[in-house]
C-alpha cells in the first residue's frame, strides 16, 4: 500500500506540474497572438488593398505569376538586351616586333584579331567664355538696346550646358545638393557651393514656368486624364503631390497642402468636361465622368478570396470580367459595339451586386462595387483609355523615391520649382523627346534670348 500511495503522490505532482505548464503555454500563446496581430497591423500600413504599387515594400504573389513572384531574372519571353557593336570612330593597329618569350623577331603577322571597345573620353575642362555684348542707341525710338547671344544668359555666370547638367543630376540621378557639388568638383574641378547649386535649380525652374503653364492648359483640354496623389513633406508638414497625365503623355505635377476637390477645381477648371481615371478617392466624384481603377478593385476583392467561399467566387468572377474587358479592348472595336457592351456589362455587374449583397461575409466589398456602378466600364466610351490608373501610378513612382531621398522640401519656393522642372522632364521622357536638347533649347529661349 505504501508503494501505491507513493506512486499516486508522484503522479499527482506530475499532473500538477503539467497543468502549470499548460497554463504557462496558454499565456505565452496569448502573448504571441497579440504580438502577431500588432505586427500584422503594422504590415498592413505598407501592404493593403489601398497601398499603391509605388509604395509597396513587398511584391504580392498572385499565384505563380512570374512578374509578381519576386524571383530574380528576366521575364519569360524577354529577348535580352545584347548591344549591337557600333562602327569604330578610330582604328588603332596593335603590333609587336619581338617574341615576349624568347626575343626572336616576329616578322609579318599571320592574322588580325579585332576587338571593338567603347570608352568615355576624359571630362573636358570647364570652358570659360567672355561675351562682349554691344550696346546701341536706336535712331528710330531712341531706346538703348543690348545684343543677345544664344549661349549667354542675361543673368548669372553659368552657361546653358552646365545648368542643364546640374538639373539632370538633380532630377534624373536624384542627387542631393551636396552630392551634386561634390560631383562637379571631382568630375570637372568646378567649385560651386550647395547654395549655388540650389540657385541654379531655382533659375531653371523659373525658366520652365511659362512652359508649365502651357502644360496646364493641355491638361484642362484633354479628353481624359489619369490622376493620382501621394503625401510629401513641405517644411516638415504633410502636403500632397498630385500627378495629372493625359492620353498624349502630358504630365503635370502639382504640390498643394490640400487633398481635396479644390485642387481638382483649380487644375482642371470648374468647367472641365473630360473624364478622369482614378483610384476611388472620394473627391474624384466631382469629375463629370469617371473610370474607376480595376487594379484597385481586384486588389480589394482578392482580400476576400481566402476568407470565405463567397469571397473566392466573387474574386474569380471579377477577375474573369476584367480579363474579358481587356480582351475586348484589345480588338479596338467600333464605338457602336463599345456602347452595346457597356450597357450589357453594366447590367451584368448590377445583377452580380444584387446577388452577392445578401451575403454578410462579402457585403462590404459588394458595396464598394455598388457605389460606383456605371463607372467601371467608362473606358469603353473613350478609345485609348485604360481601365486602370496604372499610368498615373507609374508617373508618381519617381516622386515617391525622391520624397524618400530628400525627406522634405525646405521651402515652398523649392516645392514650386520642383513642380515646374519635374513636369516638363516627365513629359519629354514619355513623349520620346531628347531631354538634354529640350532643356537646353528652353533655357536658351528663356534665359538668353527673351527680353530681360
Amino acid at each position: 500500500m505504501d508503494g501505491m500511495h507513493q506512486h499516486i503522490v508522484e503522479m499527482t505532482q506530475l499532473i500538477h506540474k503539467l497543468e502549470q505548464r499548460v497554463v504557462e503555454l496558454e499565456q505565452e500563446n496569448k502573448k504571441l497572438k497579440k504580438k502577431i496581430t500588432e505586427l500584422e497591423n503594422k504590415l498592413r500600413a505598407y501592404e493593403n488593398p489601398h497601398t499603391p504599387s509605388s509604395r509597396q515594400r513587398f511584391k504580392r504573389n498572385t499565384g505563380g505569376d512570374t512578374a509578381s513572384s519576386g524571383k530574380h531574372g528576366g521575364v519569360i519571353g524577354h529577348h535580352g538586351a545584347t548591344r549591337q557593336v557600333p562602327e569604330p570612330d578610330e582604328i588603332i593597329p596593335v603590333t609587336m616586333s619581338q617574341c615576349p618569350h624568347c626575343g626572336s623577331l616576329l616578322g609579318d603577322p599571320i592574322d588580325v584579331e579585332s576587338r571593338t571597345i567603347e570608352e568615355i573620353p576624359p571630362p573636358p575642362k570647364i570652358k570659360v567664355t567672355r561675351y562682349d555684348l554691344h550696346k546701341y542707341i536706336c535712331p528710330g525710338c531712341g531706346c538703348e538696346v543690348t545684343a543677345h547671344h544664344n549661349d549667354c544668359p542675361q543673368i548669372g555666370g553659368l552657361g546653358i550646358s552646365l545648368m542643364t547638367k546640374i538639373t539632370l543630376l538633380r532630377f534624373q540621378l536624384r542627387g542631393v545638393l551636396r552630392r551634386i557639388q561634390e560631383f562637379l568638383w571631382s568630375h570637372w574641378n568646378f567649385d560651386l557651393s550647395a547654395t549655388g547649386v540650389n540657385d541654379v535649380l531655382i533659375r531653371v525652374g523659373t525658366a520652365f514656368q511659362s512652359r508649365y503653364e502651357q502644360l496646364l492648359w493641355k491638361i484642362r483640354s484633354a479628353r481624359f486624364v489619369y490622376v493620382d496623389e501621394t503625401c510629401v513633406r513641405v517644411l516638415g508638414e504633410n502636403w500632397w503631390l498630385w500627378v495629372f497625365r493625359t492620353d498624349t503623355d502630358d504630365v503635370l505635377v502639382v504640390i498643394r497642402k490640400s487633398r481635396g476637390r479644390d485642387v481638382l477645381m483649380e487644375i482642371l477648371g470648374e468647367s472641365f468636361e473630360g473624364a478622369g481615371v482614378n483610384d476611388g478617392w472620394r473627391v474624384y466624384k466631382w469629375l463629370p465622368v469617371v473610370q474607376r481603377c480595376w487594379a484597385h478593385l481586384l486588389r480589394e476583392v482578392d482580400e476576400y478570396k481566402d476568407a470565405s467561399e463567397h469571397g473566392r467566387l466573387l474574386s474569380m468572377e471579377m477577375h474573369r470580367k476584367f480579363q474579358r474587358l481587356k480582351e475586348f479592348l484589345g480588338t479596338d472595336p467600333p464605338m457602336r459595339e463599345r456602347k452595346q457592351m457597356k450597357e450589357t456589362w453594366d447590367k451584368e455587374l448590377q445583377k452580380l451586386v444584387d446577388e452577392y449583397i445578401e451575403y454578410l461575409d462579402v457585403r462590404k466589398m459588394v458595396k464598394y462595387i455598388k457605389n460606383d456602378l456605371g463607372c467601371w466600364y467608362t473606358c469603353l466610351l473613350y478609345p485609348g483609355m485604360q481601365p486602370t490608373n496604372n499610368l498615373a501610378e507609374q508617373s508618381i513612382r519617381e516622386h515617391v523615391i525622391m520624397e524618400k531621398i530628400i525627406g522634405t522640401f525646405r521651402s515652398i519656393k523649392g516645392s514650386e520649382n520642383y513642380q515646374y522642372i519635374s513636369s516638363l522632364l516627365a513629359t519629354w521622357k514619355l513623349q520620346g523627346r531628347n531631354i538634354v536638347e529640350e532643356t537646353e533649347n528652353l533655357l536658351r529661349q528663356e534665359l538668353c534670348l527673351s527680353r530681360a
